[in-house]
């Protein structure tokens, strides 16, 4: 009698478990993934580091503490977010940078009041009532377009995800494609 036949090895990866965010309760989610080594070695050093702060050294309190650091230090640069208000020095200095007299660029305070107005999620709202959901990869939509004259405040910009940013432009400036524009042909060479 015969062996039953081995498959054949593939080259198939290993499988690759999916981060789990689910909600137990209101207020309370089961977050679950796998990292690497260094970072199992970070959160074992800060468990003795914070020792006298967090006793029992839960992951959970250490997590919470890197993630409120790290949303200061992204909103900071990413909004030009800030708790005081900008001295007249540094507001000079900061009107010498590359770009900032560009009319184009929105304004820090401007994009901070529209991120919270809108909840930092896209604000298209279809026909039929229903807000998107995407909350990653914003843009700063001008609802009266700055082609048009439309000014960065905080009343005249909204955020869109990309799709729907694009999908605004066109239905005001039509279908993005090619260029309409022709080089004019030297006599001749027609």
């Amino acid at each position: 009698m015969r062996a039953p036949a081995q498959p054949a090895p593939t080259s198939v990866p290993p499988l690759t478990h999916r981060p789990v965010i689910e909600a137990t309760s209101p207020d309370r989610y089961r977050v679950q993934f796998t990292f690497g080594k260094e970072s199992h070695d970070k959160l074992r050093r800060l468990q003795y580091l914070l020792r006298r702060e967090i006793p029992n050294g839960d992951p959970a309190a250490i997590v919470d503490r890197a993630l409120t650091l790290l949303l200061e230090k992204v909103e900071k640069r990413k909004l030009d977010a800030t708790s005081k208000r900008a001295t007249p020095a540094k507001t000079r200095a900061r009107s010498i940078r590359p770009g900032a007299d560009n009319p184009r660029n929105i304004p820090a305070a401007v994009q901070r009041g529209v991120c919270q107005r809108d909840g930092d999620r896209c604000a298209f709202v279809s026909k039929r009532g229903h807000r998107c959901t995407e909350r990653s990869f914003l843009e700063s939509h001008h609802i009266i377009p700055y082609a048009l004259g439309g000014q960065a405040t905080v009343d005249n910009i909204s955020l869109r995800c990309r799709r729907h940013n694009q999908y605004e432009a066109e239905l005001v400036f039509g279908p993005r494609g090619a260029s309409v524009v022709r080089e004019p042909v030297a006599p001749g060479w027609a």
